[in-house]
Formats: C-alpha cells, structure tokens, sequence
C-alpha cells in the first residue's frame, strides 16, 4: 500500500473516530478520540517525513559509489552514454531508480545532456544530487577530463560524508542532553505540582489591602476564556481521570506546555544531530509518547493533580 493511500485511511479512520465521540454526546468519550486522532494523524505523517528523509540520506551515501563506478567504466574507453548503461547494472540501494531512470533516458536515444538535465530536475528537492549531475554534464558538453572531474566529485561527496559523520558523533551527546532536559521538565512539572501548588494554594500572604494566594483562574472566567477553561477541564478530567472538583488549570497547562516541548525539543535535536528538523521527527513522536505515558503514570500514582 503506497503512502497517499495510507495517509487518506489514516485521515478517514480518524474523521470517523472524532464523529463517532461528538455523536455519543459524552464530552469525555469526544476529547479522548480527538486527542488520539490528533497523535495518530501527527506520528502518521511524521513517520513518512522521516522516512522521505532517510531515503533522500541513503541516496546520497550511494552516490559517491555510483559516480567511482562510472569512473571505472569511463577509464575503460568507453562514451559516457554506454557507460551509464554499463553501471546501471549496478545494485546501489535507494539510488537504483535515479540510475535506472538516467539508464532508460539514454536507452530511447535521448541526448546525454538533456539527460542529464532531466535527472537534475527530476531530483532538485536534494541539492547534492542535483548539483552532481549538474556538475557532469557541464563536464560532459566542456569536453574537459569527465574521468578526473567524477574523480573529484566523488573523493569530495565522500569527505563530505566524512564529516557529516563525525559532526553527528561529536553532537550525539547534545542529543542526549536534550532528551535529559525533557525528563527534568518532567520532574520540575511534578515538583511544583505536588509541592509548591499545594502551598501557595493554601498560604495568604496579607498586604495591600487584601490576600494574595495562587488560586485556579479557572474558577472565575469570563467570556472566551471559559471556553479555554472547558478545554482544560476535559483534558484533565476525562483524560487523566482528576478527581471532579479539584483545580484542573495547572494541570493541564502543565501537560501542554510539556507535550510542545517534546515536540520541538525533538525538532531541535534533529537539527543538533543530522543538521536537518525532519530528522528530529522520531525524536518528536519519541518524547510526546513519552510525555503522556508519563502523565498518564504520574496521575495514576498520585505525583500529579493538586
């Protein structure tokens, strides 16, 4: 089954989970298929962002691969147009249908560099790829030495590789810092949900003219922000299960504020890690399940919910 099909299925399954809680007229039943489809929707094209930029990565490791074999066969002898032939052979993973296509462009006797230009086009959402192939052909039409410039376009993309890699292992531990960040956001939450809450809640500060004390906002709203209120107060009753009648506003400004910086705390160390957000996709849908798990434990053993 091909992405757009799974994309619609997915869409559709949660259309019809988001009516089937509106027409059960249980608030409750409403906001918990609400929130689930928002994390299925979410983690669903999230997944395929990911995968899109695994693929586009795997293409370009494969590349300086390619472009030594073609150098091989071009030092042969042979035209370039044959040896494209030649290479495309070749098993080079997430690559074979860049190659196969450039094979099959040259197969219907379609000019070398048009060719080339079509490839480029073709894949222009990937500057190395189409800037490689941009490359060749200007070294193709120029006359120059094709076989000495794939060789240093190919010994560059593979320093380039090089670094890549070892940047990645040099920021792994920032990584890892900002996994740890989100957990003491985790832990800070529970502090002051079950220390300091409790306290100012109870305590009245006298002074200018009156008392001072946190107190939930919720409590007395006015106008659109009693809509704002309802909201939290489904998260927090239905979806945690907080006992009806006890403050719900801390609570679930807590458990948003933690869900968005799970999600760009993952965006972030996509970005620290592999110099791109949409490898931080899976570090997102990583700490946002980790996030409600957690919420969802803490509720139940009694470190959350003043």
């Amino acid at each position: 089954m091909d992405e757009k099909k799974i994309k619609i299925i997915v869409l559709a399954l949660s259309a019809i989970l988001i009516i089937f809680g509106y027409l059960t007229r249980d608030v409750g039943v409403f906001a918990n298929t609400l929130i689930l489809s928002t994390f299925v929707i979410f983690s669903t094209f999230a997944f395929f962002e990911y995968k899109h930029y695994r693929k586009w990565k795997e293409m370009e490791e494969k590349l300086p691969i390619f472009l030594h074999d073609l150098t091989e066969t071009l030092a042969s002898g042979i035209s370039l147009p044959k040896a494209i032939k030649v290479v495309s052979k070749n098993d080079y993973g997430s690559l074979n249908g860049l190659v196969r296509y450039l094979s099959n462009q040259v197969s219907w006797n379609i000019p070398i560099h048009k060719a080339l230009d079509r490839v480029a086009e073709k894949y222009k959402k990937n500057k190395k790829l189409s800037t490689a192939f941009k490359i060749i052909r200007e070294a193709y039409i120029s006359g120059g030495n094709t076989v000495a410039v794939l060789t240093t376009l190919s010994e560059s993309l593979e320093m380039l590789q090089q670094v890549e890699k070892e940047r990645k292992s040099i920021l792994n531990q920032y990584t890892l810092m900002i996994y740890a960040i989100s957990f003491i956001f985790l832990g800070v939450v529970v502090m002051i949900n079950k220390l300091l809450l409790p306290i100012f809640a109870s305590s009245q500060i006298a002074g200018m003219g009156g008392t001072f004390g946190i107190v939930d906002p919720c409590s007395s709203c006015y106008g659109a922000s009693c809509n704002v209120c309802d909201f939290f107060a489904i998260m927090a009753y239905n979806l945690f299960g907080l006992s009806k009648g006890k403050p719900h506003y801390y609570v679930s400004i807590f458990f948003i504020l933690s869900v968005v910086q799970a999600v760009f705390a993952g965006l972030v160390a996509g970005q620290v890690s592999e110099g791109s957000p949409k490898a931080g996709m899976k570090h997102s849908i990583i700490l946002l399940s980790v996030v409600v798990g957690a919420y969802l434990l803490l509720f139940r053993i009694g470190l959350i919910g003043v």
